[in-house]
């Protein structure tokens, strides 16, 4: 069984990773300030410290492209 990471991020609403694959719902796991895994859902690795953007994001506010 591998170690804990220092901190999971996980309930993204969707994360685009290297390639342009989508993981919706997925996590990202950091040790030593950089990012050493990420996944689906449900598979999350053991961490030091866990934390979900998901509860505390505000709707996007991002203005309309529309021209």
């Amino acid at each position: 069984m591998s170690s804990a990471v220092d901190l999971l991020v996980k309930d993204a609403e969707l994360l685009v990773v290297d390639g342009g694959r989508e993981i919706p719902g997925g996590w990202v796991a950091v040790t030593g300030g950089r990012v050493t895994a990420v996944g689906v859902g449900g598979v999350e690795r053991e961490a030091l410290t866990r934390t979900s953007p998901a509860p505390t994001l505000p709707p996007s506010t991002a203005p309309s492209s529309t021209g």
